[in-house]
C-alpha cells in the first residue's frame, strides 16, 4: 500500500515539475473562461412565444388590434400584422411550422397607420 501512494505522489510531483504541462493547463483555463463569458454576454432574443388563444386575447382584448396583413414567408411560417388604428400600436407576430399552435412576437410599436393599399393597373404585381 505504500508503493502505490510512493508512486502516487512521485506522479504528481513529476506531473507538475514541467513547466509545459502547467502552461497547457493555464492555456486551457483561460480558454474555457473566454467561452464561458462570450455565451453569457450574448443577448437574450426578444422574440416571445404565447399559446395562440392567449397571444390573441392579448393582442384582440386588450390592446385592441385587429389584423391588416398575413401571409406565407418563404422560409414558411406566417408573418401576421395588428394595428389598433385609433391608437397607432401594432405589433409583427409569426407562427413558426414547428409550433403552429404559439403566436411569436418578434416586433411592436406605438405609431403604425394603414397606408393607401390600393394599385393602379400599372403598379399590380401579377
Amino acid at each position: 500500500m505504500n508503493l502505490i501512494k510512493e508512486l502516487i505522489q512521485k506522479i504528481k510531483f513529476d506531473i507538475f515539475s514541467n513547466t509545459y504541462f502547467v502552461a497547457c493547463i493555464f492555456i486551457l483555463i483561460f480558454v474555457i473562461c473566454m467561452n464561458i463569458s462570450v455565451a453569457w454576454s450574448q443577448p437574450k432574443s426578444s422574440i416571445t412565444c404565447k399559446p395562440l388563444p392567449i397571444a390573441a386575447g392579448i393582442i384582440e382584448g386588450i390592446h385592441k388590434e385587429r389584423i391588416v396583413f398575413r401571409g406565407v414567408s418563404e422560409r414558411g411560417h406566417v408573418t401576421i400584422i395588428h394595428l389598433n388604428k385609433k391608437t397607432g400600436t401594432w405589433s409583427a407576430n409569426v407562427i413558426m411550422p414547428k409550433d403552429i399552435n404559439s403566436l411569436c412576437m418578434v416586433d411592436a410599436g406605438t405609431t403604425g397607420e394603414v397606408t393607401d393599399t390600393t394599385f393602379s393597373n400599372k403598379n399590380d404585381s401579377k
